[in-house]
Order: structure tokens, then sequence, then C-alpha cells
């Protein structure tokens, strides 16, 4: 049995899976049938084990041989480079080969420049399993914090990205459609799985901060680490959540009550009232 790390999922169909690791451009790939478990729980960067086809075709590029029996093992089965101290700043100088397809390297590269930013200092390559966001679409240009493994290899990506601000306008299934236009007009769209934190507490109409991505496969926009922004103080959230118990009577307020004024309550305020009964 050989190990790799899943690297990219293959169609929109969820058909094909592709396997690789970076460091040994070693491929294979695997049909859906062939993997033993649910493939709906496959993501990417997840450690698996299987066995090559013996009697197998080679994939169109004529380099990439069919796997099966393929599982998945407990994170960190696959041993890692050990990642140093320090976290650095840099620059995608070249995407995964997954974004950009049109590429020929299949690892990414991050920069290291200068405080003039026009001369490279250090340059690390970077795989799936480097980023800590493994759905996060890393693009040239983007700038990222990141820390270096033993082997010189860039770990523990992210990306340092604008923050924006909008309402949920509708969530329908797995995806979610946010008061933001893009190109033509149309809502920005995010999946349910970019949503930090609790999804189920997610509803039309609340705020959310997030970041905007473009897939270089297809041109489309989305919206990744979306996060919900509270508009109440928690100190009147946790009030609220007191007082809403319906078994108990409730007192409507009707006219908001007068406050002093700059020599003390009006002297009717002082005059002994039967309770039930409004003085005017």
């Amino acid at each position: 049995m050989d190990k790799l790390t899943v690297a990219l999922l293959l169609s929109s169909k969820k058909i094909l899976v592709l396997l690789r690791r970076f460091r040994t451009m070693k491929k294979s790939f695997f049909h859906f049938s062939n993997y033993v478990g649910n493939p709906n729980w496959l993501e990417l960067g997840q450690e698996v084990e299987y066995t090559l086809s013996p009697n197998g075709n080679t994939s169109a590029s004529g380099n990439c041989l069919p796997a099966e029996n393929v599982r998945t093992l407990p994170k960190g089965s696959i041993p890692q480079p050990a990642i140093l101290d320090g976290t650095h700043n840099g620059i995608v100088a070249r995407p995964l080969r997954c974004i950009n397809p049109d590429q020929q390297e299949y690892a990414g590269l991050i920069e290291v420049l200068d405080e003039t930013k026009q001369s490279v200092l250090t340059q690390h390559e970077f795989g799936i399993t480097s980023l800590v966001n493994k759905r996060d679409l890393l693009q040239k240009g983007d700038l990222v914090t990141f820390r270096i493994d033993e082997i010189g290899r860039a770990a523990d990506i992210n990306a340092v990205r604008q923050k924006k601000r909008a309402t949920v306008d509708s969530i329908k299934g797995q995806f979610g459609f946010l008061n933001y236009e893009i190109e033509d007009g149309k809502k920005l769209f995010f999946h349910m799985s970019e949503v930090q934190g609790n999804a189920v507490a997610l509803h039309p109409g609340d705020t959310v901060e997030f970041s905007v991505v473009t897939n270089q496969r297809n041109g489309k926009s989305s919206a990744c680490n979306v996060l919900k922004i509270n508009d109440r103080p928690d100190r009147l959230i946790s009030r609220l959540k007191l007082n809403a118990d319906d078994t108990v009577p409730r007192l409507i307020i009707t006219r908001a009550p007068r406050g002093p004024q700059s020599k003390g309550f009006l002297p009717q305020a002082r005059i002994a009232r039967i309770p039930g009964i409004l003085i005017e």
C-alpha cells in the first residue's frame, strides 16, 4: 500500500480524484467507486492509502496511474518535515496547478521580498497540505503569512486579504448568497463550508464579514472565510435569552417614562396613586 494526499477533486460531478505528493511529483487518480467509504466526506489534503491497479490505463496525459482500494488515514499518518519557529510575510508568485491548470508546475511558490519589494530574498514551494484552510484558493499576488519547514517548504500558510461586510440575502441548501454584487449584477455566493463557527446559526439578514476570491479555473468569484458579526452587544443578547420564557406574564410598555427635570420629578409624580389606575 502507498500513501499520498488528496490534491484535487476533479470534475463537477466528483467522479475522479487526483492524488499527489508534491515533493516527489508522484500522481495517481481513482474513481469514486474505488473509494472505501463515503466519498462525500473526502476533503482536500486528506491522507489516504491505496494500491495501484496492475492492469489500469493511464490518464490522458500518460503519466497518471489509476489507484484502487483507497482508504482515508488518520491525520499525521504520513510523516511531515518539522516546522521551524518564526512567521514570515510573503507573496504568492505561483498558485497551485489545481488553481491554474495552464501552468506546468504542480506546486505553488511563495516569495519573500526585500523592503523595496523589488528583489526576491527567498522562495518556498507549497502544496495543499501547506495551507491552514485547504479550501483557500490562493492566487498569484495574494499576500500571505507562513512558516518554513526543515526542508525549506512553506507551511501553515494563511492568506492576508481585505475584509468586506454585507448581509445574507438567502440560503439555498449548501450555498448562500450575499447582498454584494459582482460582475453582471449577480449576488456573491458562498459555500456553507466557508462559514466560520456554527453555520446553522446563519440566517438571511445577518451581517457577515468575508473575503472575495476568484477561481481561475472557471472565472467565478465567491466569498470565503465568512464570519457572522453580532449586531447586538453580548450583554443584551444574554438578557434577551433570560427573558425569553413564554410561561410567565409579560409587561408591555405603551409609552416611554419621563425622566427627572433639573429640579427633580414633578410634584404630581409624588402623589400617592392606586395601583392599576392611570392618572392623566
